[in-house]
């Protein structure tokens, strides 16, 4: 061995005893990615062990100036440590009105955070890890809704690496010209780039690179199973948990997204001859304009999920359609769950930022049979939306929904379940079930469950399990 590559090994290891005795010195603990040095801090968890836990670690360059609505690039190295304390700024919400005063925003957002167990695994391979993506119809949400004190209490407890990231979101993050110009699905990338980065780095904080599982609710569920079927990104992780969403629901992919960020495009005066000059302009445009042009078409679409911006078939992120993708895609384990009440939570409570699908609580209580019929035909399938169709699959949705298999006590609580229902199975379960028997057909390893434990208040105009569970359960906001 020549004397210079001896004592390149002398100092390598020198830094690394170096930086485990200033651990064992300080307390603090430390990682060393291939991007930089990072500096988080412990914390004690309920079973007296303590979780090191490393906040706002930038994953990728800022989507800013030329970068906005570009496919996502690596961050570059740094010198010195880096303090890794707090949550980073949230990506911008798709409606200004979806702004909250606990979060901070920003577009540089582009962030992920990591807890794990202080002790080094017995295993030689480091901890299990599992990183989850946040729902919010790919129009809102934030890591940092999510409490790391509970998370590390509920999991890195348990031996496991939690990781939690943000993704650009709303018109940032899908808006699309529907051509090469702007293709879309810029989120989409933001996670193909963070799970990257953490099959790359995951083992300076004591994860096991070959033993990733990524798991999400609703938009997240929906892009765990895009990422499943995605050649961009389905050898990043081992296996699978999607909570309530499919990249077979409309809400995942439906082609509407384009009409929509072309509304946009015409109302911040953005339209131009060429897709590419339409895509600089965008570029110019500050978050006020942007969300002013908003407010001229509206928030949220008239019918189903009412989500505008959000993945399509773009042929580059998906460069076949999704039925073809899942048969060449390598069969990874996944498990998927529903609740027994998926969309609760859009027929009880209104919301001004996405949906119109409530039913108000003065209509709910004393809902009837021919509430319910006018409901289908004004929110579920509305002429100005379906046209000649219209009439066809209202009388289907009626036959199904409101006449078949009626009890002779059928009274409010009867036809409010039935309302639930038919929006739970338009909107979540009909892409979830087709994704899972698609997916067993195929021979993937595929687990399924239904959710069906609910609280007993009398006070709540319907019982069951909400879409939401899944998300306050286990994770709790803070």
């Amino acid at each position: 061995m020549s004397k210079k590559r001896r004592n390149m090994q002398l100092g390598s290891l020198a830094i690394v005893v170096g930086t485990v005795l200033l651990e064992m010195v300080c307390g603090v603990p430390y990682a060393t990615t291939r991007y930089g040095k990072l500096q988080g801090f412990n914390y004690e968890m309920k079973t007296g062990t303590e979780a090191k836990v490393f906040l706002g670690i930038p994953y990728a360059l800022p989507p800013t100036g030329d970068l906005r609505y570009e496919p996502t690039r690596s961050i570059r190295p740094w010198k010195g440590t880096e303090k890794m304390k707090t949550f980073g700024p949230s990506c911008f919400p798709h409606d200004k009105n979806a702004l909250t005063r606990d979060l901070q925003y920003s577009e540089i957002c582009l962030s992920l955070n990591v807890m794990a167990p202080l002790r080094k695994s017995v295993e030689e391979d480091g901890y299990p890890v599992i990183v989850y993506i946040h729902g919010g119809g790919f129009e809102i949400g934030s890591s940092a809704s999510f409490d790391y004190k509970n998370l590390c209490d509920t999991f890195v407890s348990r031996g496991i690496v939690f990781v939690t990231f943000n993704y650009r979101v709303g018109f940032l993050g899908f808006l699309t010209t529907g051509d090469n110009a702007m293709p879309g699905n810029a989120g989409l990338w933001d996670q193909v780039q963070a799970l990257t980065y953490i099959k790359e780095n995951i083992a300076a904080f004591g994860g096991d690179p070959e033993r990733i599982t990524i798991m999400g609710h609703s938009a997240g569920g929906a892009s765990v199973g895009a990422l499943s079927l995605s050649p961009h990104s389905n050898y990043l992780f081992q296996q699978t948990i999607s909570l309530s969403g499919s990249p077979f629901n409309e809400f995942a992919r439906s082609e509407t997204t384009v009409d929509d960020s072309l509304d946009l495009i015409r109302a911040v005066g953005c339209h131009k001859e060429h897709s590419k000059l339409s895509k600089e302009c965008m570029k110019q445009k500050s978050i006020v304009e942007l969300f002013n042009g908003v407010d001229k078409i509206g928030p949220g679409r008239a019918i189903e999920s009412g989500i505008k911006f959000h993945p399509h078939f773009d042929e580059s992120f998906f460069p076949k359609p999704l039925e073809q993708l899942l048969k060449e895609a390598p069969h990874k384990p996944s498990l998927v769950g529903v609740t027994n009440s998926e969309a609760a939570i859009y027929v009880f409570f209104e919301s001004k930022i996405m949906w119109h699908m409530d039913i108000s609580p003065s209509k709910a209580s004393t809902f009837s049979a021919n509430d319910l019929i006018e409901y289908i035909k004004e929110k579920i399938a509305p002429e100005e939306e379906f046209g000649s169709a219209a009439k066809q699959f209202q009388r289907q949705l009626i036959e199904f929904f409101v006449e078949r298999d009626v009890p002779s006590n059928a009274g409010r609580e009867f036809y409010l379940s039935r309302a639930v229902d038919l929006v739970s199975d338009i909107v979540f379960n009909m892409g979830i079930y087709y994704e899972v028997t698609s997916k067993a057909a195929q021979k993937w390893p595929t687990y399924f469950f239904v959710q069906d434990y609910h609280h007993t208040d009398p006070k709540l105009p319907y019982q069951g399990i909400l879409q939401s569970s899944f998300r306050i359960r286990p994770f709790q906001s803070h």
